[in-house]
């Protein structure tokens, strides 16, 4: 049983900050390095995705099958490349209003966690300076890959709280559906409609207090 309490559940890329031109770029150069095309819409298909998923998308597009050695080989140079491009990261590469979003949910004694398809999501964390603001940090591996909602069900034991007192804060439709569908409460960022519970152009226009509130009215 959880302990009571509420908890906010955060995407990282998209919602905090973006590394998704790091990623594409760590991709690019593993595919040039490894010899096998990529295009702007395939590199677009490895956005929040697990980097094995990525790699089967490109390859997809890109018609190549590569035995489980150079694959292996691939993903491992892609993840040095893009180590190597986040190390340059700065506190001003959050999103405006990150930081602000993750004070607030502080001082309204709501637990932090983020959900993250990345491996990297801890050191994007340490080097965007909002480590501090955050309780969890989900580790991908022990769950099944986004769209799936199991990572925000091991935040919520991690953060000893019930799913039903959870505010997931994400900007994928296909992530939000099934959240919901779990009965998660959701809220979308970002500008196209993404069929949350409620919905913000930027994390810094959140009002995590209204949030909170409208939670509780449903419990």
């Amino acid at each position: 049983m959880s302990s009571g309490g509420y908890a906010a559940i955060f995407d990282l890329d998209g919602v905090l900050t973006s590394t998704s031109a790091r990623h594409e770029r760590s991709w690019a150069e593993a595919a040039e390095r490894f010899r096998f095309p990529v295009t702007a819409e395939s590199l677009a298909e490895t956005r929040s995705v697990p980097r094995a998923s990525s790699l089967n998308a490109l390859l997809a597009h890109a018609g190549v099958t590569l035995d489980e050695a150079t694959r292996n080989a691939v993903m491992a140079f892609k993840n040095q490349r893009y180590r190597e491009l986040i190390a340059g990261l700065t506190p001003a590469d959050a999103f405006d209003g990150a930081r602000e979003a993750l004070e607030a949910c502080r001082r309204l004694d709501l637990r932090a966690a983020v959900a993250s398809a990345s491996l990297n999501a801890q050191q994007v964390l340490e080097r965007l300076d909002l480590i501090d603001l955050v309780d969890f940090v989900a580790d991908p591996r022990e769950s099944a890959a986004k769209p799936s909602p199991e990572i925000y069900g091991r935040c919520c034991a991690a953060l000893d709280v019930s799913p039903a007192a959870a505010i997931c804060i994400e900007d994928g439709a296909p992530m939000i559906a099934n959240l919901r569908a779990e009965d998660l409460y959701t809220v979308g960022v970002g500008p196209a409609p993404l069929g949350a519970d409620e919905q913000v152009l930027r994390i810094a226009d959140w009002d995590v207090a209204r949030t909170v509130r409208a939670l509780k009215a449903r419990s």
